[in-house]
């Protein structure tokens, strides 16, 4: 576990300590094709989220790191690495509603599909802390292992599948008595996770063997491991389930994975440190936070080429799309 950490240390300085502004590219299709309601991406140095739609910063803690959204964008939720904080936010309006205590070193932030409750996977203590978003406090941690990171929900909200870095697992959470009902051996590092829409793969990207799991959730077993671009790595399933896009933030790459036949078919040049990553909606376009040259390129996902680059803060780190949850 401690050269896990280690490692993870290293490699986050030395993206902070190469970020770099770069002049947008404006052709090709316009913002409003591309953006019709509120998409967040984090901003680590910048403290705060950015809305694309509005084109508004919401001011909140410091390094910002994961952020979700209802399907419906009405609620935000976002986590801030050195406060220790989850960030509760109006999607409406992007009013601050609460911030809120959890453990120390959050990342992974999901919110579930009732829209009952979010969960926030803690690093240090190895716990996911679970708030209830009717009254706005943290009702249970549950320890879960070393260096949780991130979280999703099986599609019928019964499960919540965390991925624990220093254990080199993902542990299953039953949602309804929060306690832990299995676990799945993975390779190095598991790191963000994504799951089709029948609940029956989970694709799981790994920071420390720069590869994807493809894990059949009735099994539990590894069905087949894709190498990808160095890691750490975003990963999205589209909306219709026919790929799976993976970033590599120690490359300058996004991988493309044919979700069918379950290998990779394309890997698409997009700028120096990718993570962030989330397909629209309706799946035509692909978003991806290049965090060490402060934009988020959009891919076109018919053609799979870049076709705008749009300027954000500094290092935009992660997206929340609302209906690509």
């Amino acid at each position: 576990m401690a050269s896990f950490i280690t490692f993870s240390i290293q490699f986050e300085s030395i993206l902070a300590q190469s970020n770099i502004q770069q002049a947008p590219s404006q052709k090709g299709t316009n913002s409003s094709e591309i953006i019709s309601n509120s998409i967040y991406t984090t901003q680590r140095m910048d403290n705060s989220l950015y809305d694309l739609y509005k084109n508004m910063t919401v001011p909140a803690g410091k390094d910002m790191t994961y952020v979700d959204v209802t399907t419906d964008g009405k609620i935000v939720a976002a986590t801030s690495s050195a406060d220790n904080q989850t960030f509760i936010v109006n999607g409406t309006n992007d009013q601050m509603i609460a911030k809120i205590n959890v453990g120390d070193v959050p990342k992974g932030v999901k919110i579930s599909p009732d829209k009952k409750y979010v969960f926030v996977a803690n690093e240090l203590p190895g716990s996911v802390s679970i708030i209830d978003l009717a009254d706005l406090n943290v009702i249970k941690e549950v320890k879960v292992g070393p260096v949780p990171h991130n979280i999703v929900f099986s599609p019928d909200g019964i499960r919540a599948y965390v991925t624990v870095q220093g254990g080199d697992k993902i542990v299953i959470l039953d949602t309804k008595t929060f306690e832990i009902i299995g676990e799945i051996q993975d390779s190095k590092g598991p790191h963000n996770l994504d799951i089709t829409s029948d609940g029956k793969l989970l694709f799981v990207a790994n920071a420390g063997s720069s590869d994807v799991s493809v894990i059949d959730t009735t099994s539990l077993q590894i069905i087949k491991k894709i190498p990808v671009s160095l890691g750490h790595h975003g990963i999205d399933v589209s909306p219709d389930d026919k790929r799976v896009y993976v970033s590599g933030i120690g490359s300058d790459k996004v991988n493309v994975i044919d979700a069918k036949k379950i290998e990779l078919v394309k890997q698409i040049v997009v700028g120096k440190g990718p993570h962030g990553i989330r397909a629209t909606s309706d799946g035509k376009f692909l978003l991806v936070d290049v965090s060490s040259e402060n934009k988020i390129v959009v891919v076109d996902t018919n053609s799979l080429e870049v076709i705008k680059q749009i300027p954000t803060g500094k290092t935009p780190f992660w997206l929340a799309v609302p209906g690509n949850h």
